[in-house]
Parts: C-alpha cells; structure tokens; sequence
C-alpha cells in the first residue's frame, strides 16, 4: 500500500451565539500584519454546550521572489472580529449570533505536573451568518485506530455504547487523532456488524449536552440543605456513518500511512515532553479571563510559528 494519503473529511461546524472574544493584532517578523482570533461558541440554552475555536490569518504571504500574494479572508475576519459582540461583554440576547465552519487540530501540551495532554482544538476557517438551528456538528473521515466497549465504576461495568477513535488529518496530512467519539447503545450492533478497527470510514457526531444528575444529600447536618448537581458535559456522540473502506480500496487511509504519520506524531509529542512545562494554560482552555472585545496591544509573532 502507499504511504500517500489524501486529504480526510475534517469538519466542525458550530453555530450559535459567540460567547467570548479575544482579538489580537500584530505584525510577523517579516513585518506581515496579523489578526488572532480566539473564542468560544455557545450553541445551545446550556452554557456547556460551549466549545472554543481559534482563527490566525495574515493579511499577505510573501512569495520567494519578494512580491505579496493578499489574503482575501483577511479583511473578512477583521471586519467580523470588530463587529462581533460576546456574552461575556454584553448579554445572551445582544450577543453576535454566527455559524462557524472550521477543523479539528491538534492541541497538545505538558500542564503544570509536567504531563503531556494530547487535546483536540477548532480551528476556524469561515465566519458566516447564522441560517438555520444552532448546533455542534463534525464530520469526521479516516482510520479506525480503536473500538472499546465504554464502561463505568471500579468494576468496569460496560454501558453498552462503543468509544471509537478515528485517525483523521490536516491540509498538510498531519495525523488528527480523534478520541471518544460515542457510539449510543441503539447503533452499538449495527456499528460493530459494519466496522473494525484498519477501516477507513466517515462517520458524523452531533455535541450532544449531558446533563448531570442531582447527587443525594448527605445524611445528617442541621438546618436548610442545599442539593449540588453533577457536572454538565458535552459528547460527541456519533449518528450515522457511511460505509466503511477496505485497506486495499484507492480511497482507504493505508496502514503504512498511518504508520509513517504516528511515527512523525510520536517524535513532535517527545520533543514537547522534553520542553516540559511552558507556562500559560495551555490546552486551549476557557478564555473567560481574558474575553475582552476590543483589540489587544500588537505583538510580533515568529514566522516559523506561524499555525498556517
């Protein structure tokens, strides 16, 4: 098989209302002005249904013979990121409703404990107007590096529902690995019948809320008792597929492939566990302590880390 792969189906779409804001601008080394966008999108009544995205564009690129090819998304996204208002900055009902499309990337990084956390992020690729229900979607294509029955508690109770991971990739192939995508219980004999780990296949998941369930009052205490509820979650739980390809099939996602691609992962994963911790918060968690609107001061980034 060839270790050529074409570029997967990787697709997030979020749609709803912004709920924070942050806008960075600045200037490359090589004097190229930037915008950095980076927010979270609240797409349903629940606050958890939330999820961040980043946006990182460049007004011009600069071709080798020193001439400059414009951006035609640049003054797109600025025009948007100033327009644009967040809950955290004014309230649910004036806030900037948008549909964003954009991909999973990848987010690793060593926390405080000096541990290496592999995370998915969005990376935003179109700011469009708002038509239709608000939602949280992807489409997801590419190999099936794992399927395992989900289970609960110390005695590993199964759930009857499926976690799967899919081995997408980027515009530059990069391997994306795609954790915990659910297969609910009502599809698990259909998808284990259809599916197995070395296929390629696309599948699509809606951000589905979990809400967490009231926890019993302790007994005992005086007094008026408040109860305290579960945390809320969002899933990725999977809604339909199609029909899976075979390794030796022209649009399969080979094994030599994806063994060149984790091999090249593994090294960029040891090169950040040897960096160790970098401060900041890394992950790409919320934002919420810096959610301003307005522009913050221009910095100068280094081109080689630049994201696109």
């Amino acid at each position: 098989m060839s270790d050529k792969v074409r570029q997967m189906t990787n697709k997030v779409v979020l749609a709803g209302k912004v709920a924070e804001l942050e806008v960075r601008k600045g200037t490359t080394e090589k004097k190229v002005p930037y915008i950095s966008v980076k927010g979270a999108i609240q797409f349903g009544e629940h606050k958890a249904q939330t999820r961040n995205f980043e946006k990182f564009v460049m007004e011009y690129s600069i071709k080798e013979d020193g001439s400059h090819k414009e951006n035609k998304a640049y003054p797109k996204v600025v025009e948007w990121a100033e327009k644009a208002k967040s809950i955290a900055k004014t309230t649910y009902d004036e806030a900037t409703e948008v549909s964003i499309q954009g991909a999973f990337a990848t987010n690793d990084y060593v926390n405080k404990e000096d541990k290496l956390v592999e995370g998915l992020k969005i990376e935003a690729a179109f700011f469009n107007d708002l038509d239709g229900d608000y939602k949280g979607t992807a489409d997801i294509e590419g190999y099936i590096q794992t399927i395992t029955p989900e289970t609960k508690g110390e005695d590993q109770t199964e759930t009857g529902r499926l976690r799967v991971t899919i081995l997408t990739n980027d515009f530059f192939g990069n391997i994306i690995p795609v954790k915990n995508i659910i297969v609910p219980a009502e599809l698990k004999d259909a998808f284990e019948d259809a599916y197995e780990v070395g296929q390629t296949a696309k599948v699509f998941v809606d951000f589905v809320l979990h809400e967490g369930e009231a926890k019993p009052k302790k007994s005992g205490g005086i007094g008026v008792q408040r109860t305290t509820d579960g945390a809320s979650y969002v899933e990725m739980i999977l809604t339909g597929a199609d029909p899976a390809v075979d390794e030796d099939e022209e649009e399969a996602f080979s094994k030599e492939a994806v063994r060149i691609g984790m091999a090249e992962r593994k090294a960029e994963l040891d090169k950040l566990k040897e960096k160790g911790y970098q401060g900041g918060n890394g992950g790409g968690k919320s934002i919420s302590s810096a959610s301003s609107n307005a522009s913050k001061p221009k910095t100068t980034v280094n081109d080689e880390d630049i994201p696109f």
